[in-house]
């Protein structure tokens, strides 16, 4: 069984490997600019798959989680098919 430390610094370990990964792209942004898109939509499907696992792992109906919970998975897929719909956009110009 997972403690809630152990969750912690599994999610302390993944921020600082996404702050990683932004800082490389940054440096080397001019080389990566051909990879931006695809990268994007393998990060949004992993994401998303993993927010879709971890809901059915729950399995804890919406009305007992709390709300800021409820409230940050959404925003989360709202900004995902923002982000989506702005790729789709430039991409379309």
């Amino acid at each position: 069984m997972i403690t809630s430390s152990e969750k912690r610094i599994s999610l302390v370990s993944s921020l600082g490997a996404g702050i990683l990964g932004a800082g490389v792209a940054l440096l080397f942004a001019n080389a990566l600019q051909p990879f931006a898109v695809p990268a994007l939509l393998v990060g949004m499907v992993v994401h998303g798959g993993a927010m879709v696992a971890m809901m059915r792992t729950e399995r804890m109906p919406a009305e007992m989680k709390p709300r800021w919970v409820v409230a940050t998975e959404w925003t989360c897929w709202l900004l995902m098919l923002a982000l989506l719909a702005y790729v789709a956009w430039n991409l379309a110009r």
